[in-house]
C-alpha cells in the first residue's frame, strides 16, 4: 500500500490521479536519484493497476490474488526485467533465463527473493552487465498476447540504462506500437544515459532525495531502539537515499568513526608509520576510502560549528568531549584540510594509486594541524 513508500508524496499524488482517471500512459520513466524508492513504487503501482478491491479509491488493497502474485514477482500481468549474466547460449526469442550457468542463475534467484522480501533492495547479480536483447525479446512476445478484459500487462524495467544499444533499439519498436492493455514503467538513476527517443516516448515522473524524516523513519524500523545522536549521524550520512542508508548501517559507520579518530590522533602526533598502517587497513577498498574521507569531513566541519558555539548542528554530539580537546589543544586550519579532502575524492576519479593518494593527503593535512605550546 501506499504507506509502504518511503515519502515521494508528488509520485504518490501523481499516480493515484492516474489511476483514478484510467488514462494510462503506455510507458513510463521513474527517475531520480539511487535509493529514493522507484521500483518500490513500480511494483505499488502495478499492484493497484490490476488490484481486485482496491481501498479508497486509488490505493491497492494488497490482500487479493493479483496484488499477493505481484507482490511475489510471479503475477502472469506483471514482469520485472532486470540486467542478467551472458548466457552460455543466447538463442532467438528463448527465455533469458534458459542460457544462464547454474551459479548465475542461482545468484538471480537469491536477488529476486530479497526484492520480494524488500521492494527497496538494490539488485545486484555479478557479472550483470546489461540488460540483454533477449529479456526486451520477451516483453515484445509477451505484450502482444491478449489478456484479461479489464487487467492490464505491466512490465517492470528495473535500472533501464543498462540496456545496451541493441535493447534499446528493441524496447523503441514496442514503444512506437504499444497495445492498449499494457503499460511499460523503466526506472533509473540516470536518465540521460537512455536514448532521447525512448525518452520522448515515455511519461516522465521524477522521484526526489528522501527527506530526513523519511531516512530517520526508515532507520527507526530497521533498528529500534537506536539512540537519537546515532539517529541524526546516520540519517545525515545516508543523503536522502534508502540505498546508501543501508551502505552506512551495514558497515557500522561508528566503529569506522573511531578508526578515524585513531587516525586524526596519528596524524596530529605526527606519528608516520602508525599512520601507514592504519591507512593500509583499508587503502585497497575505493567504497571504503569514500566512507573515511566522509566521515573526516564531518569530524572537521563539527569542529567549525563547535568553535563557533553551534553545538545544535553537531553531529557527531556524541564525541563533542573529543572535539572540544582537540580544539583546545590544536591550531587547525579547517578550510585548508577540508579542501584537501575534497581533492583526494575528485583525485579518486583518476584512477590513481589509492595508497600513495591517501599517504600524501594524511601527510599534507598535518601541516594544518599545529599542537597549541
Amino acid at each position: 500500500m501506499w504507506k509502504d513508500i518511503k515519502g515521494q508524496e508528488k509520485v504518490k499524488e501523481t499516480l493515484r490521479k492516474i489511476y483514478r482517471s484510467k488514462r494510462f500512459a503506455n510507458a513510463y520513466i521513474f527517475y531520480g536519484p539511487e535509493g529514493t524508492g522507484k521500483d518500490a513504487t513500480a511494483i505499488e503501482f502495478a499492484k493497484l493497476i490490476n488490484c481486485e478491491s482496491p481501498i479508497n479509491g486509488d490505493e491497492a488493497c494488497g490482500e487479493c490474488r493479483s496484488c499477493k502474485q505481484t507482490a511475489q514477482l510471479t503475477s502472469g500481468f506483471f514482469k520485472f526485467i532486470t540486467a542478467l549474466p551472458t548466457a552460455k547460449s543466447d538463442k532467438p526469442d528463448s527465455n533469458p533465463l534458459a542460457g544462464l550457468s547454474q551459479e548465475d542463475f542461482d545468484a538471480y534467484i537469491e536477488e529476486i527473493n530479497l526484492k520480494v522480501q524488500d521492494p527497496y533492495h538494490s539488485i545486484n547479480i555479478p557479472k550483470a552487465n546489461n540488460i540483454r536483447i533477449d529479456s526486451i525479446k520477451q516483453i515484445k512476445h509477451d505484450i502482444y498476447i491478449t489478456t484479461e478484459k479489464n487487467k492490464k500487462k505491466v512490465f517492470l524495467i528495473s535500472g533501464a540504462d543498462m540496456m545496451n544499444i541493441q535493447s534499446a533499439n528493441s524496447l523503441l519498436k514496442i514503444l512506437e506500437e504499444p497495445p492498449g492493455d499494457s503499460v511499460l514503467i523503466l526506472t533509473t538513476s540516470k536518465i540521460n544515459s537512455l536514448p532521447p527517443t525512448i525518452i520522448g516516448r515515455c511519461q516522465k515522473i521524477i522521484f526526489d532525495y528522501l527527506s530526513d524524516e523519511d531516512i530517520k523513519s526508515y532507520i527507526k524500523e530497521v533498528k529500534p531502539g537506536i539512540n537519537e545522536d546515532e539517529l541524526n549521524y546516520y540519517s545525515y550520512l545516508s543523503e536522502g537515499s534508502i540505498t546508501k542508508c543501508r551502505n552506512v548501517l551495514d558497515e557500522n559507520f561508528i566503529e569506522m568513526r573511531d578508526f578515524c579518530i585513531e587516525m586524526l590522533r596519528s596524524v596530529a602526533s605526527r606519528k608516520k608509520m602508525k599512520l601507514i598502517n592504519e591507512i593500509r587497513t583499508f587503502s585497497k577498498d575505493k567504497e571504503k576510502i569514500k566512507k573515511v574521507i566522509f566521515i573526516f569531513m564531518i569530524w572537521f566541519r563539527d569542529s567549525v560549528y563547535f568553535e563557533n558555539e553551534l553545538g545544535d548542528m553537531i553531529l557527531n554530539s556524541d564525541k563533542t568531549d573529543t572535539i572540544k580537546n582537540f580544539s583546545q589543544n590544536y591550531s587547525i586550519n579547517y578550510y585548508r584540510i577540508q579542501a584537501l579532502l575534497e581533492n583526494a575524492l575528485k583525485d579518486m576519479e583518476s584512477n590513481l594509486n589509492s595508497e600513495v593518494m591517501l599517504e600524501k593527503l594524511f601527510f599534507e593535512m598535518e601541516r594544518y594541524i599545529k599542537r597549541i605550546p
